[in-house]
Formats: structure tokens, sequence, C-alpha cells
């Protein structure tokens, strides 16, 4: 695997919450269907934080694979 494979699912929650955020604006939202998705919105940014700790660190990964997702990380956590 290349380090661009583990980039492009990360990118992915940036455009998942992007059209979330956009879906939200269109709509007449309930205090508690805005609250729901702000949760979801949490969830997704946690489990993006989670894998950009983990892919860096699978051990079974090039360790230059694993150096390059370091450094393309760093920034993120």
């Amino acid at each position: 695997m290349e380090a661009e494979d583990f980039l492009r699912v990360i990118n992915e929650f940036d455009f998942i919450c992007d059209d979330i955020d956009e879906i939200k604006g269109r709509l007449a939202l309930t205090k508690s269907e805005d609250h729901k998705i702000l949760q979801a919105i949490t969830k997704i940014e946690k489990a993006k934080k989670i894998l950009t700790e983990l892919f860096p660190n699978i051990k079974s990964l090039d360790s230059n694979v694993r150096e390059d997702l370091e450094m393309e990380f760093a920034d993120m956590n």
C-alpha cells in the first residue's frame, strides 16, 4: 500500500463532514435534530483522529510509507 491510499481515506472524512454541514444548512432542523447531526460530525472527527494516529503505526507497512504518513498527519493530531 502507498501513503496516498491512507491519505485518500482521511480526506474523505473532510468531504463527509462538509456534505453533512451543507445538508444541515439547507434544512430547518429541530434543536434535537441539530444536536444529533453535531454529534455525528464529532464522532466522524474522532474516527479521523483515531485513524491518523493508527495508520503511521501499522507495523506491517513499509517503513517509508509509515514515515510519509507520520509527516502528513503530524499537523492533524
